[in-house]
């Protein structure tokens, strides 16, 4: 078992260990996270604009769920989708009634564009300047291929256009195209040259001429309306009864869903801050008379708005812009690969219990806690600690000797042996002549033999 010392010792080095993990982190790889050291380490998240909301004095959070609560606090949202899949009626209904409070931006941000493939991309192009280097350029390629190959994955049977409530994305084919010129309200103060933007795919606003079009182009019309019903996913019976609601869901069923369900009186309207020479929309605001104030403000990808992006200063600007069309406190920031759960009340969003110790920083905490208990119990019990010496008699005391002798003594059975012995001890070692121990005398037929004397 562990002294006192040595266990202060490990207590210090595993404190030390907790509080002081270092100052380099291994990078991240994270898409549009806002908060955590995955966030700050990865180039696709978005952690340095949501510090750019904090520095403007403007109050943010982590959006990880959607509930009356947030629906009345929530003056603002950015949402990073990390998928090309259409987002479910229940997400899209809770969002119409958000931005039908009045007073409400919904920024929303494209997903095809890999920050990773660009970070990477940027560190082979330095590497191959230093000829030194050109195995950490070519390695620095491979990442750059895995990245694509990652995101072009995601992108895999996605249509040549999608649809949402709010408008149409057309995704184009092809790699990404790097924009050399831009144009629109927000491009008077930048050089394009130096901007770093990617575009593939861009929002399309809906037109009522293209109404009827746009729905032949999600129905699938060689499949019987049965073969459909049969075969369909039913909607929750908690989504709530708004205008997006329809009885099957597929991926194409869904995005048909979202156009029907269009109104030509109050058709959304596409404005364009930021597009490319050739008009392709950047960043474009969509807006109805059934949200009032209330607008998307929707961003061709995260090439505007990522970690990487920001380390540009044409990208800083129009970062800064964008933040000032967000309003002045309660910005919410959202990602994942699913969309997020829809509430019908606030009682879950309260963590109860052990549910705290999975919420941030309680989880980060609670994980070196459990390592740090794994050491102490590793150090406290002997099975799994150092094995221990058994404790070992003393051959210095004298008494123990005198118990050996008088022990063989008795195993010899010959007790003028034993007298003559103790005598002999008395009269020799004790000096003790006149002692009655000394006079005893054995009898004089007797000799007395050892039983231990060798043959």
């Amino acid at each position: 078992m562990l002294n006192r010392p040595n266990f202060a010792v490990l207590f210090a080095l595993c404190v030390a260990f907790i509080l002081f993990p270092g100052c380099r982190y291994p990078l991240g790889s994270s898409y549009g996270l806002s908060e955590g050291t995955d966030a700050h380490t990865s180039p696709a998240s978005v952690s340095l604009f949501r510090n750019l909301c904090n520095a403007d004095g403007r109050t943010t959070l982590a959006v990880r769920s959607l509930s009356p609560r947030a629906m009345t606090k929530l003056n603002a949202i950015v949402w990073s989708p990390d998928s090309f899949s259409p987002h479910s009626p229940e997400t899209m209904a809770w969002m119409d009634k958000w931005l039908a409070s009045g007073d409400k931006t919904l920024v929303y941000v494209g997903r095809d564009f890999s920050p990773m493939a660009d970070y990477w991309s940027q560190s082979a192009e330095e590497l191959s300047i230093d000829k030194a280097s050109d195995q950490e350029a070519l390695s620095a390629r491979e990442e750059q291929a895995a990245a694509q190959a990652q995101l072009d994955k995601k992108r895999a049977g996605v249509r040549a256009k999608t649809a949402t409530p709010w408008c149409l994305f057309e995704h184009s084919q092809g790699n990404e195209e790097r924009v050399s010129k831009v144009k629109g309200p927000w491009s008077s103060e930048l050089e394009s040259s130096k901007a770093r933007l990617f575009i593939r795919s861009f929002p399309v606003g809906y037109a009522e001429k293209a109404i009827a079009s746009d729905q032949k182009l999600f129905d699938r019309e060689s499949e019987d309306t049965s073969t459909k019903q049969s075969a369909s996913i039913p909607v929750s019976p908690n989504a709530p009864t708004t205008e997006f609601d329809f009885k099957w869901q597929t991926p194409d069923a869904t995005m048909l869903g979202y156009v029907k369900a269009l109104n030509s009186s109050d058709l959304p309207m596409m404005k364009s801050y930021l597009s490319t020479g050739d008009d392709k929309p950047l960043i474009a605001e969509v807006s109805k008379s059934a949200w009032g104030s209330s607008r998307v403000v929707i961003l061709a990808n995260s090439s505007l708005i990522s970690n990487l992006s920001l380390t540009n200063l044409e990208n800083l600007a129009i970062a800064r812009k964008l933040l000032n069309e967000l309003p002045k406190d309660n910005i919410g920031f959202l990602t994942g690969a699913n969309d997020p759960r829809v509430r019908t009340d606030d009682s879950s969003d309260q963590q109860k219990g052990f549910e705290m110790l999975t919420v941030w920083p309680l989880n980060v905490i609670s994980i070196h806690a459990v390592i740090l208990g794994m050491l102490v119990l590793l150090a406290a019990f002997p099975i799994f600690g150092r094995a221990k010496l058994l404790p070992v008699k003393s051959t210095r005391e004298f008494g123990q000797h005198i118990e050996a002798v008088g022990g063989l003594l008795f195993k010899s059975q010959d007790r003028a042996y034993a007298l003559a012995t103790i005598a002999e001890y008395f009269r020799n070692v004790r000096k003790e002549p006149t002692s009655a121990w000394a006079k005893i005398e054995p009898p004089a037929q007797q000799e007395p033999k050892s039983p231990f004397k060798s043959q």
